[in-house]
């Protein structure tokens, strides 16, 4: 029976090159589909079925061609392990939805198992970080058509919606966006070098396209991650071949070019814009607490409390207004009591005082992490009733109150470790592992990380860890090879 399957695992092995290209491809696809889904108010099942299907295709060929399934029964029962801690502390709070966080466990976990996935096809069949690498350039592509297509036709929803500012294209979350985009530039700057080894024009249009898309997408992380990427490259180039510093000079000079337009960008446009909006803010807050000359400290509390309802309103419906300014420590800088990512984390960490031990070890249930109260938008005093969702604006946060201490601990040993794998290969033999290849991955790497510490951008959305799997694969795999070859060398 095994010899008569041996021609079809042989097959299979030949054609995943084929196959991951087209895995990669798929996803900018499904970005623009789910994005229309939204826009026509039609169901998203087709684009969460491809993925889950997808996730569940993966897993089940790696699996089948892994020749170490012990790491697949290991990271089976690890996951497990924890979502059935996970399930525990929920329902010691009241498990509401358990449907609803399921599939957002699941969401977290794609990261780490396309990761061994792909290891598993790197080990299998090399050619596969080839196709990786492809199939990023082909999606940078489709990206910057997208883009180009949904501002030509007036359909883009831009970065910054309230403020038309920034190029978004047909994508959904901007940070996702961003985080997805920052993670391939590198990579396709890095192919453009491998290409045009010895020519410079050619280069520099590449590293001009993708690091312009992520100039017209405006977010900060953008901004510097195409700055992350373009001197970096240019760095690493000049460490790799000393002789190719005109390539070197010519990608600085593009990433200049485009720092030097910093103060016409949309993202100093927005930020001078949410500027003007915090002055006015603080004039309303100032006006709701102002009491008159020889008022009592509770009226003056009180006054304080009416002008935080206008600001905070899900936290004080949850926790009352007592420990809502507790734990402001009584500020009155809009700057504090005005911040979307601070009201985030301050939802979660009191939400985390009202839940049993176990949630700090093991997380809370998403469907917690929302409030329905009245809200009044300071800048235009239009008032009305709506569900606020409070789950944090960044990744590692947000793994920590989902998924508790453990569950971030684990996270961060599974970055870690690939991490530590390219350094310590690196240090080892840094002449021949320092490639193009092996730097460009590596910025991706960290920009990626960069994006997970400051947005909720990739962790738990499955169109962006894709990305970062691919990656840490093909990093694990780069290494192996170094050291494979270095061992051959030696013997």
């Amino acid at each position: 029976m095994k010899n008569k399957n041996l021609p079809a695992k042989e097959n299979l092995i030949r054609y995943l090159p084929v196959m991951v290209f087209i895995y990669c491809v798929c996803q900018p696809l499904m970005d623009v589909a789910t994005f229309w889904q939204e826009q026509l108010h039609t169901s998203n099942a087709l684009t969460v079925v491809l993925r889950m299907g997808l996730l569940c295709g993966s897993v089940l060929v790696g699996f089948i061609l892994s020749d170490r399934k012990r790491y697949y029964y290991l990271m089976g029962l690890v996951l497990g392990g924890f979502l059935a801690g996970h399930i525990w502390s929920c329902v010691q709070a009241g498990y509401d939805q358990p449907f609803g966080d399921l599939s957002n466990m699941v969401r977290i976990y794609l990261l780490p198992l396309t990761t061994l996935c792909f290891c598993t096809f790197l080990r299998q069949n090399g050619r596969v970080v080839r196709a990786i690498r492809d199939g990023m350039l082909v999606n940078l592509g489709i990206i910057i058509v997208v883009m180009i297509l949904s501002r030509l036709t007036g359909t883009d929803p831009y970065t910054y919606p309230n403020k038309e500012l920034g190029v978004r294209g047909w994508f959904y979350f901007a940070n996702t966006q961003s985080a997805i985009m920052a993670m391939i530039v590198p990579v396709a700057i890095g192919w453009a070098l491998i290409r045009w080894e010895k020519q410079i024009v050619p280069v520099v249009v590449v590293s001009a396209l993708s690091m312009g898309a992520l100039f017209a997408l405006g977010t900060r992380l953008a901004f510097i991650s195409f700055v992350a990427a373009g001197l970096g490259m240019a760095v690493c180039l000049v460490l790799i071949d000393r002789r190719r510093w005109r390539q070197s000079v010519a990608i600085g000079l593009v990433t200049v070019a485009f720092a030097v337009m910093l103060p016409v960008s949309p993202m100093v446009r927005n930020q001078k814009a949410v500027a003007g909006n915090f002055d006015i803010k603080q004039s309303v807050f100032d006006e709701a607490a102002a009491v008159p000359e020889g008022a009592s400290e509770e009226q003056s509390r009180e006054a304080l409390a009416d002008a935080y309802q206008l600001f905070l309103p899900g936290l004080i419906s949850r926790f009352g207004e007592e420990r809502t300014l507790q734990a402001y420590n009584y500020s009155e800088d809009v700057d504090v009591v005005g911040s979307q990512r601070l009201m985030r984390l301050t939802f979660c960490e009191l939400l985390l005082e009202d839940s049993p031990e176990s949630a700090k070890w093991f997380g809370m249930s998403r469907s917690r992490m929302s409030e329905k109260a009245v809200h009044t938008d300071v800048l235009t005093g239009e008032t009305k009733e709506q569900v606020t969702w409070y789950d944090p604006e960044n990744d590692f946060h947000a793994i920590f109150y989902l998924c508790g201490g453990v569950g971030l601990v684990m996270m961060l040993i599974f970055i870690g470790f690939f991490a530590a794998r390219a350094l310590r290969a690196m240090f080892m033999d840094f002449k021949h592992q320092f490639t193009v290849d092996f730097a460009a991955l590596s910025i991706g790497a960290c920009c990626a990380v960069a994006h997970c510490y400051f947005t909720a951008s990739i962790l738990r959305f499955n169109s962006a860890s894709v990305y970062l799997a691919m990656i840490l694969a093909a990093l694990w795999y780069l290494s192996r090879r170094e050291r494979s070859a270095k061992r051959m060398r030696i013997s």
